[in-house]
């Protein structure tokens, strides 16, 4: 099971503020790598299951997302630090899979928020970001409803929930909690590539773009129904 918390940074002054935070969480073993490809490899192995990234002093691209770190997203739970980071970069890497991104002028507190979060399967959008990510959620919403046309009585999207196999459901669940495909396909133990197909058939079915929106529209809906 993974375990470790992987912190990739060149600066050495990030290693105790980020091990001071890792160490809150069942004494998880911190490692330190100065490259996306070492993280990578790790996270390959099922031996990470968060992971830091200082994006100032790593090389990467962000808008389009290095594919590397859309690898990585996939794994395990990644947040960006270290960077001023556009709205746009902020966006492609929401989309991606990245848990969240915190620029340089966010406080080791407001740091400590962040994570504690993105720990529990939450998301960190900013607030310059967050006008953007509530319309673009409009827009699709708004689209899917057109090629929908006229909605019968009840709620669309619940009717599309209905279409979902008991599997499908608690999948989407746990991707929604932010749960990485490898995670979940050891706690329900069943291979990487079933969860993919499931997992393909849930945005068909639902009409979602990815795991963002899906993780927007079911916790949507269990407010619905709280």
């Amino acid at each position: 099971m993974a375990s470790a918390m992987l912190l990739v940074t060149r600066r050495d002054e990030l290693v105790p503020i980020w091990d001071s935070l890792f160490a809150r969480h069942s004494g998880a073993e911190t490692l330190v790598h100065n490259s996306l490809d070492q993280a990578m490899a790790l996270a390959a192995q099922g031996a990470v299951r968060f992971c830091v990234i200082d994006v100032g002093s790593v090389q990467m691209a962000l808008a389009p997302v290095d594919s590397g770190l859309t690898r990585l997203a996939h794994e395990c739970r990644v947040l960006l630090i270290g960077s001023e980071f556009t709205v746009d970069e902020e966006m492609a890497a929401l989309a991606a899979g990245i848990a969240g991104c915190c620029s340089n002028a966010v406080t080791p507190q407001e740091m400590a928020t962040v994570f504690d979060v993105v720990m529990k399967g939450g998301i960190r959008v900013s607030k310059a970001a967050l006008p953007r990510m509530l319309t673009r959620l409009q827009e699709a919403g708004a689209r899917q409803a057109a090629a929908q046309g006229p909605a019968a009585d009840g709620d669309p999207f619940e009717k599309r929930w209905a279409q979902l196999t008991s599997r499908e459901r608690e999948i989407a669940r746990q991707v929604a909690g932010g749960a990485s495909n490898k995670v979940i396909a050891r706690q329900l133990d069943i291979s990487d590539a079933t969860i993919k197909a499931h997992l393909t058939s849930v945005f068909q079915k639902l009409n979602v773009a990815g795991r963002l929106q899906l993780a927007l529209l079911i916790s949507e809906r269990e407010k619905r129904q709280g």
